[in-house]
C-alpha cells in the first residue's frame, strides 16, 4: 500500500538511489575481502634484474644507498649472508621465477635464483607477500620482499573491472525497472492514439504510479463524457432531421398539386435533395456514435450482394478472392461502405473492376473506376464533409459530400483504413480498404 502512494519521481529517484548504493558497496565488500595479487611478472622481474646489476657493480660500502634508493613501498631489497632459513620454493610463483632466472643468466649463469611467498604478519590482512632470493657475485644473498597494496582481484579478476561490470549489471536491472514503471503509460498512450480512431470507450485498468492512476481515471471519465456528447449531437441531429422532414414531405405534398410545369420539376428536385442532405447529416452523425454489436461478415459475399444491388449488369468485373474473408464489424455498416464506393465509381466513371485479397492478416477491398480521377490539390481533402473536388467530381453528379466521410468514419471505428489513389496507367480511381481478418494465416 506504501508503494501505491509513491509518485513517479520519487520511484525513479530510490531506483536510482538503490542502484548507486548497491553498486558501491560491493566495491567497498571488495575491497576489504578481495585479494592482493602481484603485479606484472616482467615488470618484476626486470627492476629485479636491475638491482641485482646495481648491487654487483657497486663498492660494499656504497651498498647501503643502493638498498635505501631501490626500496620502495611494496618493494623491499636487503642482503644477506646466506640463503634465509626454512625459505621454500613456492611452485604457483614457477613463471615468475623462471622468467627472472632467464633475466638473471644474460648477467652470469649460474646465479641462484629461487622464489617464494609467505604471509606477512607486518602487511595488511590477506596481503600477499613474494620473496626472492639472488645470489651476488660476492657470495652474498639478495633478498626481495615484494608486495601489491593496489591491485585488488576478487575471483582472480580486477576489482575495477569487476565494478564496472556490476555497474553496467546494476544499470540494466534499473532501466528494467524504470521501464516496468513506465508500461502503463505506455500503454496509455496507445489507448489513447486509439480513441482518435474509434468513438466506443476503452477502458484503461488504473496501475502504477499515484500521478499515473489519477491520470487514467481521469482519461475513462473523460471517454464517458465525450460519449455522451457525442450521443447527445446525434439526438439532437435525429430530432432536427425528423422536424425538417415532416414539413418538407407537407411542401411536397403541395408541390404534387400544383400544375404541371418546369418550376413544379425543380421545386420537387430540390425538396429530393434536401431529403437525401438530411438522411446523408444524420447518417454521418449516427456512424459517429456507439455503433451497434460486431458481427462476423464474409467479405467476398457481401461484395457479391452489392454488386448485384447497386450497379447495372455489366458495368462490374469481379475477381474476388478464392478463400473465405471474415470481418468482424455490423454488417449494415459494411454494406455501407461497399455501396458508397462502388457507387461513387460508377457515378463518375461507366465500369468498375472488384478484388478482394488478403494482406498481412488484413482483408482488403480494392475498387477501380475508369472516371476522371482526383487531382493532387484535392487528394488530402477528400474525406472531409461536405467537400467536392473540382470540376470532375461536383453537385452535378449528386451526392452530398458526406460518402467517403461516412465510409472513413466507420473503417476508424473498426479498426480498418481506407486509401485512395489514381491509376498508374490510365484515368481513373483505386479505393483501397482494408479490415483486420479473423482466422488470419500465421
Amino acid at each position: 500500500m506504501l508503494l501505491r502512494k509513491i509518485g513517479i519521481v520519487a520511484r525513479i529517484a530510490l531506483i536510482v538511489t538503490a542502484a548507486l548504493f548497491v553498486s558501491q558497496l560491493f566495491v567497498v565488500i571488495s575491497y576489504l575481502h578481495g585479494e592482493r595479487s602481484p603485479p606484472p611478472p616482467f615488470a618484476i622481474a626486470k627492476r629485479i634484474v636491475a638491482v641485482v646489476r646495481l648491487l654487483d657493480e657497486t663498492e660494499i660500502r656504497n651498498r647501503e644507498d643502493v638498498l635505501a634508493v631501490s626500496s620502495v613501498s611494496g618493494f623491499q631489497v636487503s642482503v644477506i649472508s646466506a640463503m634465509p632459513e626454512g625459505f621454500k620454493d613456492d611452485f604457483s610463483l614457477g613463471r615468475m621465477g623462471v622468467l627472472t632466472r632467464k633475466m638473471i643468466d644474460d648477467l652470469e649463469p649460474g646465479r641462484v635464483v629461487r622464489v617464494g611467498a609467505v604471509r606477512s604478519g607486518e602487511h595488511r590482512r590477506n596481503s600477499s607477500l613474494m620473496t626472492f632470493v639472488v645470489g651476488l657475485k660476492s657470495g652474498e644473498i639478495a633478498r626481495f620482499s615484494v608486495s601489491d597494496e593496489t591491485t585488488l582481484r576478487v575471483w582472480n579478476l580486477p576489482v575495477g573491472f569487476l565494478a564496472g561490470f556490476f555497474g553496467i549489471v546494476v544499470a540494466i536491472i534499473a532501466v528494467l525497472a524504470v521501464a516496468r514503471e513506465t508500461r502503463p503509460l505506455a500503454q496509455l498512450a496507445r489507448t489513447v492514439d486509439e480513441l482518435g480512431n474509434r468513438i466506443e470507450p476503452v477502458q484503461v485498468k488504473e496501475r502504477g504510479a499515484r500521478e499515473l492512476r489519477t491520470l487514467i481515471r481521469a482519461i475513462n471519465a473523460m471517454q464517458g463524457r465525450i460519449l455522451g456528447l457525442v450521443n447527445n449531437r446525434t439526438l439532437f441531429l435525429g430530432a432536427i432531421s425528423h422536424d425538417l422532414k415532416t414539413y418538407l414531405t407537407r411542401f411536397r405534398l403541395r408541390l404534387e398539386m400544383m400544375p404541371a410545369g418546369t418550376h413544379r420539376e425543380k421545386a420537387i428536385h430540390d425538396v429530393e435533395t434536401m431529403e437525401q442532405l438530411l438522411n446523408d447529416v444524420l447518417l454521418f452523425a449516427s456512424e459517429s456514435s456507439a455503433g451497434s454489436e460486431k458481427e462476423t461478415v464474409e467479405l467476398n459475399a457481401a461484395v457479391s450482394t452489392s454488386a448485384i444491388e447497386v450497379a447495372p449488369s455489366g458495368a462490374v468485373q469481379l475477381a474476388l478472392s478464392a478463400d473465405p474473408l471474415n470481418v468482424r464489424l455490423p454488417r449494415k455498416a459494411l454494406r455501407r461502405v461497399i455501396d458508397n464506393l462502388l457507387s461513387n465509381a460508377l457515378r463518375y466513371g461507366t465500369h468498375a473492376r472488384i478484388r478482394t485479397e488478403r494482406r498481412d492478416g488484413m482483408a482488403c477491398l480494392i475498387i477501380e473506376d475508369d472516371g476522371p480521377g482526383i487531382g493532387e490539390k484535392d487528394m488530402p481533402f477528400v474525406f472531409e464533409p461536405f467537400f467536392r473536388a473540382e470540376p470532375s467530381r461536383n453537385r452535378s453528379h449528386g451526392g452530398t459530400g458526406l460518402g467517403l466521410a461516412i465510409v472513413r468514419q466507420i473503417l476508424d471505428a473498426h479498426g480498418g483504413a481506407i486509401t485512395l489513389e489514381n491509376r498508374t496507367a490510365g484515368s481513373g480511381l483505386v479505393a483501397t480498404v482494408c479490415l483486420p481478418a479473423e482466422g488470419a494465416a500465421r
